[in-house]
């Protein structure tokens, strides 16, 4: 074990992974001591009408920006002289995509007076924030690759807190008659002004605005992924917009409250993803398939386990965390958490793939998971209300972890995990679900589960010890 992780502490890759982990869990927990801030001075309708108004910004930063910011890896390799002068042009290019989404959206108003319960002003400040957004994540790719860890998670800390507090402000001061538009302009504010001089860096240093060479390149990258990216946010954040649509913003307040709830698993599955991913590339171009399938079964039962764990735990900080008007949306922990299990399955095989450079298949299932999730959705919220929503997710994200799993397989032609161990565990968290399910209001139950299922895990472990060490150091 000790040889394994120095081997891994000395990768420059797994050094930055353990920084934006540590910062990742640290500027997430920010946002997640705020989920009680933000529920108790707002309405259920304000609350899922504020979620709904992110859920916009997601798409829209995607969209106006045109996802040039996957471009900055390959650039920075490509044009490494010349990064600032393509970082700059680069840059134009979104700002004419934003004049546009602007000039086509106010022509829309001239024929109606909403877009999605947003109003104009709402819109507007919409697509702004969503630039703004784009800005942002566009200097923090050109800081990962360049290992400036440090200065990705200072940026990331700074807009969280200045976007909470200005919010929150707000809020109590200028907007207590309506804080919807408190958040609203808050969260704009704060993240323009961040935008705005990290816009006014990276112009000064590059100087370069309109050349077609970068734009095309930038393009060429950019463009395929569009699809994916949306199709994730679809998957994530739309059926919060569809619950706010057929059931009113009080209901999508409820979902969107349980949904911010189950940011501790997808903390733990970005985090444990980002220390995966180098140690996963390094054994793939070694050609230790055999090692990959040893330690890939044990990091399956860790996560498994931290999922258990969060089901469990997080039910009761859903209680504790917001007034009893939220207590229907209980239920909704299992589903959502459930469905952040499958996104740690699927990223198994997506990995795969990405080391092999066949990202059109990645893009294809996730089109193609979230044209299910909104097809399902729209058949089954209006019949059975929010609860379906999260096992609609669930399921779309089931199909998501089969497609990638077999096409993984015949990518590499080659078994990388454990099919047995994967089925087992995944049949194993449908049963355990159902039974927290049924169990969901009696404390002492459940953790008598939790307790038992953790100390079968260390009783074998204890058991085991050598054979899994020598694993671990083969």
């Amino acid at each position: 074990m000790d040889k394994l992780l120095k081997k891994l502490f000395s990768s420059k890759l797994v050094k930055s992974s353990f920084w934006y982990t540590i910062g990742n869990f640290f500027i997430k927990g920010i946002s997640f001591i705020t989920i009680p801030i933000f529920v108790n001075i707002t309405t259920q309708a304000e609350y899922g009408l504020i979620n709904n108004f992110t859920s916009f910004v997601s798409i829209f930063s995607i969209l106006v920006g045109l996802s040039l910011n996957s471009a900055i890896n390959n650039a920075s390799f490509d044009y490494k002289e010349k990064i600032n002068e393509f970082m700059s042009s680069v840059l134009f290019l979104s700002t004419i995509s934003l004049c546009l989404f602007l000039l086509l959206g106010n022509i829309y108003f001239l024929f109606s007076n909403t877009f999605f319960d947003l109003n104009q002003v709402v819109f507007n400040l919409m697509l702004i924030q969503s630039f703004s957004t784009f800005v942002i994540s566009y200097i923090q790719a050109y800081f990962t690759i360049n290992f400036s860890h440090f200065k990705f998670l200072i940026l990331s800390f700074v807009s969280t807190v200045i976007n909470v507090v200005f919010s929150v402000l707000l809020m109590l001061t200028l907007f207590t008659q309506n804080k919807y538009m408190g958040r609203v302009v808050g969260g704009t504010i704060s993240f323009v002004i961040i935008a705005a001089v990290i816009y006014w860096i990276i112009m000064f240093k590059g100087r370069h605005f309109i050349d077609k060479g970068y734009w095309k390149y930038a393009l060429r990258i950019s463009m395929p992924l569009i699809p994916h990216s949306l199709a994730n946010i679809i998957l994530s954040q739309f059926d919060r917009i569809m619950i706010n649509s057929y059931l009113g913003p009080a209901a999508g307040g409820i979902y969107s409250y349980i949904s911010n709830i189950g940011i501790i698993l997808s903390v733990v599955w970005v985090s444990t993803n980002n220390a995966w991913v180098p140690w996963f590339y390094g054994e793939m171009n070694k050609e230790n398939y055999s090692t990959i399938k040893k330690v890939s079964n044990y990091y399956l039962v860790a996560f498994t386990t931290i999922a258990i764990m969060v089901m469990i735990i997080s039910v009761d900080l859903a209680r504790i965390m917001a007034p009893e008007e939220y207590y229907s949306g209980l239920a909704l922990v299992i589903p959502i958490s459930l469905g952040y299990f499958f996104q740690f399955l699927y990223s198994l095989p997506v990995n795969a793939e990405f080391y092999e450079k066949k990202t059109n298949f990645i893009a294809i299932g996730t089109v193609a998971s979230a044209l299910i999730n909104i097809g399902l959705n729209a058949l089954f919220i209006p019949k059975y209300g929010i609860i379906a929503a999260g096992y609609t997710t669930v399921f779309t994200y089931f199909l998501l972890f089969m497609f990638h799993y077999f096409i993984a397989k015949k990518i590499t032609s080659r078994q990388l995990f454990d099919t047995v161990r994967i089925w087992s565990i995944v049949i194993f968290m449908l049963v355990f679900s159902a039974v927290l399910h049924i169990f969901i209001d009696y404390v002492i139950i459940r953790y008598i589960l939790l307790f038992g299922i953790l100390g079968i895990l260390v009783w074998y472990f204890f058991k085991n010890k050598n054979r899994i060490m020598n694993e671990f150091n083969s």
